[in-house]
């Protein structure tokens, strides 16, 4: 409901502007390995996602905002920036595509999702009665194993895939947005119906998606609810075991392993106050330039 739905109300009520001829896609065998071209781009920014994944909360956006950052500090030719530069494209889909690996270290090893798929996988690891933790690797060390490989083959096969089908998958933006905004709603009833019948289900994911839309509209993640709804209970019931055994509270930061985490903890706040200074026209300006550069480049292509 706060994802799909909440995006298929985003595209039922906005305006059916005039929606652009999908452009013809080659060349993606010979452009491949381009990536390989931007070295001092490449491996600082896939750096800067592996730190978003792993710090929780971070996300995708604040690593392509620092990639980019970077990507245009370093080019020789700055001025290019916003006009389709490659070495800004490379930047920030690095450092985007290195989050949600990076990401599953915290999931797996503490039960904490660092991002939006991490806090995706949570809820479906809890309905499987998979408990993420050090536990996990003890008593499940065949599922971590084949979890691994199951996204290193995945990643093998998504490109291929992508190889040949992008020619094909670009015509999407040629459908209006209502139109892709019903078969969107229309999956994910249909989806929710389905795994008990029932349509309770149904008007709770229809109400969670109106509260979703609501959130987009006023420029609010989704993430800390859906992390609130699945950890919540989880550290509450953790917390008060914790106390009970302790006599100062302090005296749960006196070991290794809990002071590095309070040490996470006070790291995530200190980036984000220090995002909150910055301007929000920054962030704005990046983002459209992010979404101007990819069209263009989508443009060259063709």
């Amino acid at each position: 409901g706060l994802y799909a739905i909440s995006q298929a109300f985003t595209l039922l009520v906005g305006r059916d502007s005039k929606r652009p001829a999908a452009p013809e896609v080659t060349g993606m065998f010979r452009k491949l390995f381009e990536v390989f071209r931007y070295p001092k781009v490449l491996y600082p920014s896939s750096l800067f996602g592996v730190t978003a994944g792993i710090v929780p909360g971070v996300g995708e956006f604040l690593s392509q905002f620092f990639a980019y950052s970077w990507a245009q500090k370093v080019s020789k030719a700055p001025e290019l920036f916003g006009k389709g530069a490659p070495d800004g494209i490379v930047a920030s889909e690095a450092a985007n595509n290195s989050v949600p690996p990076a990401a599953m270290i915290p999931l797996l090893a503490l039960g904490i999702p660092g991002e939006e798929l991490t806090a995706m996988m949570l809820t479906v690891f809890y309905v499987h009665n998979v408990v993420p933790g050090p536990g996990l690797f003890r008593d499940q060390p065949e599922f971590v194993t084949s979890l691994y490989l199951s996204m290193l083959i995945l990643n093998v096969l998504v490109i291929i895939f992508l190889l040949y089908a992008s020619r094909f998958m670009i015509k999407v933006i040629a459908i209006p947005d209502r139109f892709l905004g019903v078969i969107i709603l229309t999956l994910s009833f249909i989806g929710v119906y389905s795994l008990r019948n029932s349509f309770s289900d149904c008007l709770l994911a229809g109400v969670f998606g109106l509260f979703g839309f609501i959130l987009k509209r006023l420029n609010l993640p989704a993430v800390p609810i859906v992390l609130g709804i699945v950890l919540g209970k989880i550290a509450e019931t953790k917390f008060r075991s914790s106390m009970a055994r302790v006599d100062s509270p302090l005296e749960m930061i006196d070991r290794p392993i809990a002071g590095v985490l309070f040490g996470l903890i006070i790291l995530v706040l200190i980036v984000h106050f220090v995002g909150l200074r910055r301007s929000p026209t920054d962030l704005e300006q990046f983002d459209d330039k992010l979404h101007d550069a990819n069209k263009k480049r989508i443009s060259d292509d063709a």
